[in-house]
């Protein structure tokens, strides 16, 4: 866990040298959790850099529901082609563990291709289409999965209210082990800014998997920081 921190951390300040373009910004959160029937607190942070042509964005975020706990941590790579092209190129990798669903370790991976459907002058629209590949080790059993991944993400911005809303698919083209795996994840979240530094948000999450129509989903309040 240690050595993934490190390499995120080095793949973040990695790359472009730094001009007048680029914007490091940091969050951070607390608040509470609600995930199936339990409640309990959690924790977020986040930073990013962000220059005419590239993204790079760490995230970690944690909850606690009794007894259980939940882990993420999540780093993101997006550079377009030129400053004047919609077309960008992404990678992601991620670690998750959740108690709760005796997942001991979850590594993710996912790389393509992304496209500015629309932009305008307080948010944008973009669309996603790539490959992603999942190794995971629950208590008893270790389980490698493929996918096509497709996605589309929204973020909007009016005076002191944000939102966002996103919508992502997978879809299983590994053997199915024990069960089919594909899924769509939903996502949705409004912020209120208090002042220049601080927020309260509200979010809710998802996840409908397709094969057993199981859909659990959790929900959170939070107040936020940002530098």
């Amino acid at each position: 866990m240690r050595f993934l921190l490190l390499v995120l951390a080095v793949a973040l300040l990695s790359g472009e040298e730094g001009t007048d373009s680029t914007v490091w910004s940091q969050y951070a959160r607390g608040g509470l959790s609600h995930d199936q029937g339990k409640s309990g607190g959690h924790g977020y942070y986040r930073i990013n850099r962000k220059t005419v042509t590239s993204f790079r964005d760490l995230r970690l975020f944690g909850y606690g529901l009794g007894d259980d706990s939940y882990i993420y941590l999540r780093y993101k790579s997006s550079t377009k082609y030129s400053e004047n092209v919609k077309l960008y190129n992404f990678t992601t990798v991620s670690y998750q563990k959740n108690t709760r669903a005796d997942l001991a370790m979850r590594y993710h991976f996912n790389q393509g291709f992304g496209y500015f459907i629309n932009e305008y002058n307080n948010g944008h629209v973009t669309g996603e289409l790539g490959h992603a590949y999942d190794m995971s080790d629950f208590l008893n059993d270790t389980r490698k999965t493929s996918y096509l991944k497709g996605g589309i993400f929204w973020d909007h911005e009016l005076g002191k209210i944000s939102t966002k809303l996103e919508t992502e698919w997978f879809k299983q083209i590994s053997d199915v082990v024990t069960t089919d795996l594909s899924r769509v994840q939903f996502f949705a979240e409004i912020s209120y800014q208090l002042n220049n530094l601080l927020s309260l948000i509200m979010g809710f999450e998802q996840d409908y998997y397709t094969a057993n129509k199981q859909s659990p989903q959790s929900y959170y309040f939070s107040l936020g920081w940002q530098k």
